[in-house]
């Protein structure tokens, strides 16, 4: 009877976890979004991520948030990515308008890959 009661148990736990295991391994895109209405406005929020798209290595990830209101409206975002050959960007931006004026910010960041020696290497002659 405990024979039976543990195969029956291990056979109930190695399912989910091979199902778990397989999708694990084959994520490699997430897509989200979400949007409300109200009687003070509307909003709106997506989040996109991905790996591999432009070779081994790369990855990108963007967020977007906007609302609007009797006040105004305004947006932000932020992206992020690499592109597998040892660049990098990042941007962080914001823009809105309302009653009082308009506005907008961004900062942004980058690096630039394809070093055949890696970077310090190429610096110190190696």
């Amino acid at each position: 009877m405990k024979t039976i009661r543990r195969v029956v148990t291990a056979a109930a736990i190695a399912v989910p976890l091979t199902l778990g295991a397989a999708g694990i391994a084959s994520a490699d895109t997430y897509n989200t979004a979400n949007a409300a209405a109200g009687p003070d406005g509307v909003s709106t929020s997506s989040t996109h991520a991905t790996t591999g798209d432009r070779g081994g290595g790369s990855a990108s990830y963007r967020q977007q948030n906007t609302t609007a209101g009797p006040d105004g409206v305004s947006t932000d975002h932020t992206t992020a990515g690499t592109d597998g050959h040892g660049g990098a960007s990042f941007e962080q931006g914001q823009n809105w308008a309302g009653p009082d004026g308009a506005g907008s910010s961004t900062t942004n960041a980058g690096t630039s890959g394809h070093h055949e020696n890696g970077g310090l290497s190429g610096l110190l002659g190696r």
